[in-house]
């Protein structure tokens, strides 16, 4: 699919669009990016791109493909040859199962916190239940890191990442250095923190801790 014409529209801010980012830069793909402000969508978007005005959004050849978990296996579909999803049936379907554990357990706490559902100290608690259990399904792959499989960098590292970085710089406001306990006392979930946050991919795809944390005050009026 190297000839296919490829464009991205994402927003920098967006941890779903950032996942689509770094599956096609891990791709190798040669594409085009048109950046959209969320706050202020041109109407040419939801009228020629996106009718539900969400990014990401892929247009392949003039089809136009939207969801970032949609658009990331799209990816891996484009680019084979570069084994984002393993071909094993399980390995894939257990790739598949840590994207959703992780937004369910770990990602929701986030904006519960946020909004005022959990207190500081709920949101702690109920992160490092959802980290313990992440530990716990990254040993179930490989006893090393640094990716969810182990050494083979997959979709579950894309889609898990942006949102990873997300928590740490809402953590960051916790001061005194912050760190979860289960990443502390875990070696293997620590080296998949430091690998997919380290990615080239992901780095390069990251509008930084400030853009999120501004999101949480603005949005949200956050603040400890």
């Amino acid at each position: 699919m190297a000839s296919s014409k490829l464009t991205l529209y994402r927003a920098e801010i967006c941890p779903y669009a950032q996942r689509a980012a770094i599956a096609l830069k891990e791709s190798g793909a040669d594409y085009n990016e048109v950046l959209i402000d969320l706050q202020n969508k041109p109407d040419w978007y939801t009228v020629k791109v996106n009718p539900e005005g969400k990014v990401p959004a892929l247009d392949v050849n003039g089809t136009t493909v939207a969801e970032s978990l949609v658009v990331i296996e799209l990816v891996n579909d484009l680019f084979p040859e570069k084994n984002l999803l393993p071909k094993d049936p399980i390995k894939k379907a257990q790739a598949r199962f840590v994207i959703e554990f992780f937004n369910n357990k770990i990602w929701t706490n986030v904006f519960k916190h946020a909004g005022g559902q959990l207190s500081k100290d709920d949101f702690i608690k109920e992160s490092e239940a959802g980290f313990t259990r992440l530990n716990e399904l990254l040993l179930e792959q490989s006893k090393t890191g640094p990716y969810f499989l182990g050494e083979q960098y997959s979709l579950a590292d894309v889609a898990v990442s942006p949102f990873l970085a997300r928590i740490f710089a809402l953590t960051s406001l916790f001061g005194g250095e912050f760190q979860f306990k289960a990443i502390k006392d875990n070696e293997r979930l620590a080296q998949f923190v430091h690998g997919v946050l380290s990615r080239p991919s992901f780095r390069e795809s990251y509008a930084g801790d400030e853009a999120f944390i501004d999101i949480l005050k603005n949005k949200f009026n956050y603040h400890l």
